[in-house]
């Protein structure tokens, strides 16, 4: 059947029972990776997988015309994934679906994942076409990034990270939500796939497992910072920040380091982390 959200439509499947299941990320933080592994995931278990932002993003309709508003609930129903989010849904948040629905929640290190968007927004990040909307956000994130140096754009955007880390807390403490982090599973695809085929109770057989690591599975032999995979060895906030800018980062997002579990100091086995010899030339 379809469903409509600020005049987008969206073909969801009417004729199961199960709760929706629910994939939600943090931007920068891997979540392309995610959605589509779970896609995939979900395309063999026969869930209709149902991309929300994908298709606001296509039609230039920027996120916050529409994730908080209250009809984004009334598309969910049961029996679907609902993915691509970079944001809480919060327009999903008191729906019972919503609530009784299994999540996968993907974080990452804040601080990598502000470099990240800084590189993002300055070089790599799609633009949709149209005009006004999501494009002219995008194209003013574009120039203010190129104008800016890294530092002094990092720091403006630490409230943005703080806001979005802030909305998921409440979904730590929810026993219906698996999370998962970047650092713990970006040099072990299968990890991730097995702790999502387990909490949502798919199967995945040898061959499909493959199959999607294969498709996910992309390290550079280098930096490009114009590609959309730039770099993806956890602690890279240390080599493109100053001490300074750090510090700060640190001071203001204390409490969110804490509850997502990310010291101050990054934790010794994500700073020794090297891109594996045996991975060296992987494409």
């Amino acid at each position: 059947m379809d469903v409509f959200l600020k005049g987008v439509k969206f073909e969801v499947d009417d004729s199961r029972s199960e709760p929706p299941l629910f994939i939600l990320s943090v931007r920068k933080s891997g979540s392309t990776m995610l959605n589509k592994a779970c896609r995939q995931l979900a395309h063999h278990n026969n869930w209709k997988f149902v991309d929300v932002p994908a298709a606001m993003f296509a039609n230039n309709i920027p996120a916050s015309d529409w994730i908080r508003e209250p009809t984004l609930k009334d598309i969910v129903r049961p029996g679907n994934v609902y993915g691509g989010f970079r944001n809480f849904p919060a327009g999903m948040a008191a729906a019972e679906l919503f609530v009784s629905g299994r999540k996968v929640l993907l974080v990452r290190d804040p601080r990598d994942a502000l470099v990240s968007e800084y590189f993002s927004n300055a070089y790599s990040h799609r633009i949709p076409a149209g005009k006004g909307g999501a494009r002219a956000r995008l194209l003013a994130q574009r120039k203010a990034a190129r104008h800016q140096s890294i530092d002094d754009y990092v720091l403006k955007r630490v409230p943005l990270m703080k806001r979005t880390l802030a909305e998921y807390l409440p979904l730590l403490d929810d026993p219906n939500t698996l999370t998962v982090k970047y650092e713990d599973v970006i040099f072990d695809k299968g990890k991730m796939i097995d702790r999502i085929v387990g909490h949502f109770g798919w199967t995945c057989a040898p061959d499909v497992r493959k199959a999607v690591i294969d498709a996910i599975d992309i390290i550079p032999r280098q930096e490009d910072r114009k590609e959309f995979i730039r770099k993806v060895i956890p602690g890279d906030h240390r080599e493109k920040l100053s001490a300074h800018t750090i510090e700060r980062i640190n001071l203001d997002l204390s409490e969110i380091h804490a509850a997502f579990g990310y010291a101050s100091a990054l934790a010794p086995s994500y700073a020794d982390s090297r891109l594996p010899a045996q991975r060296a030339g992987s494409p």
